[in-house]
């Protein structure tokens, strides 16, 4: 598992639900890379887009993580550098393959992120 740290922007989540169809769960972040121009010495991937949209994902069960979408949002961390363990994975987007970052949990000041307190 990797760590990266990025400034929080807005917090997404919910279930979407679609007439005809199953309702689909659904957990993301929208942050700003500290590091958008960095030379990658440091070994760390470097992304053409200062702003990201990231995915949460429960690790246990693979499904978006809605309850950690509730706890970063109640932690008052909007604008604060958060440090996020997650797994970086190339996939392709729109038939270009890129560096995705999935989010699977979150550290704010060096403390995890309380997810159950945000029930």
């Amino acid at each position: 598992m990797a760590t990266d740290t990025f400034i929080l922007l807005s917090v997404s989540a919910g279930i979407m639900e679609e007439k005809g169809r199953d309702p689909m769960p659904y957990a993301s972040i929208e942050v700003a890379n500290v590091r958008a121009k960095d030379s990658s010495r440091d070994g760390r991937v470097v992304y053409g887009s200062p702003v990201l949209k990231l995915k949460l994902i429960d690790e246990q069960t693979g499904l978006p993580n809605i309850q950690l979408a509730k706890a970063l949002a109640k932690a008052d961390c909007y604008g604060k550098p958060v440090n996020f363990s997650g797994v970086y994975e190339l996939a392709k987007v729109k038939g270009v393959e890129q560096m995705t970052f999935t989010v699977l949990d979150a550290e704010l000041d060096a403390k995890p992120v309380p997810v159950k307190a945000a029930s």
